[in-house]
């Protein structure tokens, strides 16, 4: 029996002080209710508050949400390959960890989709007897 793997997902990052990140957020959750998509939300600063509004917009966002702060908010951005480390930025990835796409700007619902559809395996060309 041939399972299908494990679904990618779409890593957005977000600290409160990005008036972009916080613009970007409703298109991030109408993202997981139509699509049905894993998202992790990246907070990068500002802990509490991040996860007060993310919470308030969608309680299923906040769920996902994780902290990274250890390295500080630019070489944490730089450590997921965005080099300038400037909000605001969103990778897809494999199940496995392996990024398929990254995005600066704000995200919208067809840019979340294309991002994620980056990681979709391709099937090799049939090949005819």
């Amino acid at each position: 029996m041939i399972t299908a793997p494990p679904p990618p997902v779409l890593e957005v990052y977000y600290t409160p002080a990005c008036a972009p990140c916080r613009l970007e957020l409703p298109a991030v959750a109408e993202f997981v209710q139509r699509d049905g998509a894993r998202v992790r939300i990246v907070i990068i600063d500002k802990e509490a508050k991040a996860r007060s509004e993310i919470r308030r917009l969608s309680p299923g966002l906040a769920a996902g949400a994780v902290v990274e702060t250890q390295a500080g908010p630019q070489s944490t951005l730089r450590a997921a390959g965005d080099g300038d480390g400037i909000l605001p930025y969103a990778r897809s990835l494999t199940a496995d960890g392996k990024v398929c796409a990254t995005w600066r700007g704000i995200l919208t619902l067809s840019r979340a989709r294309a991002l994620m559809a980056a990681c979709k395996p391709t099937s090799p060309p049939s090949h005819r007897s």
